[in-house]
């Protein structure tokens, strides 16, 4: 098996779900400037598609913060409103989720053909307050990948016990019916050679939520740990191509800020 392309999607995903935001850290700080940071997280993620394993692997976790522009979990953002409380900015992204036949070791998976990631391009908003941090985005998929969008919107409450900051979140992922079918759908051509039903995958909403631990270990370097279970939508967890309802995350990270 290519086990590496396996595992970077997989790296991929839980680095968008658990950082892509910014920082856990600027979040957990309302009002606070969010800070560049490079560092290095040790990933889990187990995919929704039958026949994968659970992969645990390190990668390079990277946010860097400039007057317009930002890069952040693997998006690129210019910010053109930023003020101490609300942030709005034209994003472009990758859609980390892609299925190589290779990679499973179920044997009718393999018949299938390959789903590449996908780049989004859309819009991003972020809401500080005390009472918490709104923040979501809407996204085209401009990759060619049969069209579509996607949406996000979580709502964080950070909690401060002592050095600790603890940040839970419940939020909601939408995936339109031609992003869902592309990456789960399966043709009459697949159904044909690959022995599974010919599935049409409409569009629909995955809830999720997560808790992350922050503790700052000096003036410049950060410890984080996360865990996410996100719902799988109707859409999803009725393809043949997966198995399951849910899928879990889990991320520990150390990051050095500047």
């Amino acid at each position: 098996m290519h086990s590496g392309s396996r595992k970077t999607a997989a790296a991929g995903l839980v680095l968008v779900g658990l950082l892509a935001s910014g920082s856990v850290l600027a979040q957990a700080a309302p009002g606070a400037k969010p800070r560049s940071s490079v560092g290095l997280a040790v990933v889990a993620q187990k995919s929704p598609y039958a026949g994968y394993d659970t992969d645990v692997l390190p990668v390079p976790v990277i946010n860097w913060e400039g007057e317009r522009f930002h890069f952040r979990g693997g998006s690129l953002g210019y910010k053109l409103i930023s003020t101490e409380q609300t942030e709005v900015s034209l994003l472009a992204s990758p859609y980390f989720m892609r299925f190589k036949r290779n990679d499973t070791n179920d044997p009718q998976m393999r018949q299938l053909s390959n789903r590449s990631m996908s780049a989004m391009a859309g819009v991003a908003v972020r809401h500080t307050a005390p009472w918490g941090v709104l923040q979501g985005n809407v996204q085209a998929e401009v990759s060619g990948h049969g069209g579509g969008f996607a949406a996000d919107a979580k709502y964080t409450y950070p909690i401060p016990t002592g050095r600790l900051v603890l940040v839970p979140g419940v939020g909601a992922q939408y995936a339109s019916s031609d992003l869902n079918d592309y990456y789960f759908g399966v043709s009459a051509v697949e159904a044909q050679r690959s022995g599974l039903a010919a599935y049409s995958a409409g569009s629909g909403v995955s809830p999720y939520m997560d808790l992350s631990a922050v503790m700052p270990l000096g003036p410049h370097w950060t410890a984080t740990a996360s865990l996410r279970r996100t719902l799988l939508s109707d859409a999803v967890k009725d393809s043949p191509m997966t198995v399951g309802d849910h899928m879990d995350s889990a991320l520990l990270a150390l990051s050095y800020g500047f």
